[in-house]
């Protein structure tokens, strides 16, 4: 076993064979699924204060300035441009810097894109990566109920994706870890795309459509569609079913936005068509728990050292020709629907993910009755 094999006795994880045995373990007497396994070195940490850690830590060093701001596009400059400085072309062209949402342009000599899931906004990453909303909720307990719930371990559902965090001050997590959903926007500035002059290749009227998150901290009002409401509180009842907690109100829900490959693996790697820019993003949603060696990892690759195991996995792999027909030949015809298909071709396939394959966004918020005002006002309804 792999648990042996890394020094930990074979006690330390144990198969769940039957119902019964899977409720004694939670702690709630839920018989939920058929069988499973406990794993007793696994655990959870707390996503928000590890990274507020980090910052603490990384400004501490006084070597690096947090500029705030909302990247718009990244500044190029192309090969020609190049030449006709008498600047080496080898490589293709050059990313210079970003430019900011308010007008104002960072400049640097190599551009590192780890925006996760704003990144294909940024890079064109189609038919490699895209940006997908998983739901999350949040109930209030009494202190006697966590109290009871306090040694319950994470607990996973591989058919349908659902989850529940052991609960930490009073509130208790429940989430899906699912395809979840796209939302395709259209974006005012085009992507970098994979050669020179790539991103002025549409016309006017056809810009690209591309998945972006959509949070509450841009739209305060936002909450999880009525379906991932509806088959979370169905995992509620059957991982934890105590009659107190069945009809709580969720006091707070959110999406939380991956980026999506495949496969499940990451793409740390150089872009081919720009020689100092570099791209770290596909967390699919399991980077954060690498967070203490995930930097290094990233430095490794960066500096030409990534580990052998890893290449094909981390590497850039080329995408799909937007905008183009079978013969190459570029066309404005069909954009939109193009690009929404090129989104919904990507589905992380690790046998993990529950939910719906491309589920749109807005749509299910309408079926909702949900569709935030802010979406009218922008004219992206």
């Amino acid at each position: 076993m792999i648990a042996h094999s890394e020094g930990r006795p074979l006690s330390s994880v144990r198969l769940l064979p039957h119902r019964y045995a899977i409720g004694r373990a939670m702690g709630t007497d839920a018989d939920w699924a058929d069988w499973g396994y406990l794993n007793l070195a696994a655990g959870w940490a707390d996503a928000e204060r590890s990274m507020q850690w980090l910052h603490e830590k990384v400004v501490d060093t006084g070597r690096v300035t947090f500029v705030n701001g909302t990247v718009e596009t990244l500044e190029t400059e192309t090969s020609t441009q190049k030449e006709s400085k008498n600047i080496d072309t080898q490589g293709g062209g050059c990313v210079t810097g970003a430019r900011l949402s308010d007008g104002r342009i960072l400049s640097a000599d190599l551009v590192i894109v780890a925006a996760g899931a704003w990144t294909p906004s940024l890079v064109d990453l189609s038919g490699q990566a895209v940006a997908t909303g998983q739901c999350v909720a949040y109930l209030r307990l009494t202190e006697d109920e966590q109290a009871k719930l306090a040694k319950m371990p994470v607990s996973l559902n591989l058919t349908d994706g659902c989850f529940v965090i052991p609960p930490r001050d009073c509130v208790l997590k429940i989430g899906r870890h699912a395809y979840g959903y796209l939302n395709p926007q259209t974006l005012s500035s085009e992507p970098l795309g994979e050669k020179d002059g790539d991103r002025h290749r549409r016309t006017e009227k056809k810009p690209a459509t591309v998945s972006k998150p959509r949070t509450h901290l841009t739209d305060p009002s936002l909450s999880i569609p009525a379906e991932g409401e509806t088959d979370l509180r169905r995992a509620l009842r059957c991982m934890i079913p105590w009659p107190d907690l069945a009809e709580r109100p969720f006091f707070k829900t959110r999406l939380c936005w991956y980026t999506d490959t495949a496969t499940g693996d990451w793409i740390i790697d150089y872009h081919p068509s720009y020689e100092n820019l570099f791209i770290a993003t596909g967390g699919s949603g399991h980077a954060f728990k690498f967070l203490p060696i995930l930097g290094d990892k990233v430095v490794d690759c960066l500096m030409g050292r990534c580990p052998q195991d890893f290449r094909d996995k981390w590497k850039w792999k080329g995408g799909v020709d937007r905008n183009r027909d079978d013969k190459g030949t570029e066309t404005t015809e069909g954009v939109v629907s193009e690009d929404l298909a090129v989104e919904e071709s990507i589905s992380t396939e690790d046998g993990s993910r529950g939910g719906k394959p491309g589920q749109i966004l807005e749509i299910e918020l309408a079926k909702s009755g949900r569709t935030s005002l802010h979406l009218e006002a922008n004219g992206n309804c």
